[in-house]
């Protein structure tokens, strides 16, 4: 039999702890922003600025461009250190979704089939929104490279 301890570093839960699977959900802690912290920051921004554009006229235009923006390097400036690559990889995917909700709701004159209308959304979202999505993804990939570098130097004169 292992002690506590023994069984917390081995990532096991110790007698006593709860083993719900929503218990081991954390989007937050002390340090920051877990990777889905920091999904969950970017998509909700996102999704609030994308509302806002969608009811009112077509498409997603500036709020949703200032929110994406905005959450994207909240997210990658509060991220755990650890989880930096999530926050690099997060704002296509983001977008990408975001994108389809928004097709999904916005009044279009695109024919066909519901499919071939939300293909044809997400495409014209992807190429109108290209230096929205550049941009966020740049900016949180600077942010990310810059949050590494000093928590290395950091950790390096720390070990010396």
């Amino acid at each position: 039999m292992t002690t506590g301890t023994e069984d917390d570093a081995a990532g096991l839960p110790h007698e006593g702890a709860s083993t719900s699977p929503l218990h081991a959900v954390h989007v937050a802690d002390r340090r920051g922003l877990t990777a889905l912290g920091a999904v969950t920051l970017a998509l909700t921004l996102g999704l609030v600025g994308g509302f806002i554009d969608v009811m009112t006229g077509p498409g997603l235009r500036t709020v949703f461009a200032i929110c994406f923006i905005a959450g994207c390097a909240l997210a990658a400036l509060k991220v755990h250190r650890e989880d930096l690559l999530a926050a690099i990889v997060m704002p296509p995917l983001v977008y990408a979704a975001i994108a389809l909700l928004a097709g999904a709701f916005s009044q279009t004159s695109a024919a066909g089939s519901w499919l071939t209308q939300q293909a044809l959304e997400l495409a014209t979202s992807l190429v109108l929104g290209a230096p929205v999505l550049l941009t966020a993804t740049g900016l949180a990939f600077v942010i990310a490279v810059a949050r590494g570098v000093t928590g290395r130097r950091r950790s390096l004169q720390q070990s010396s």
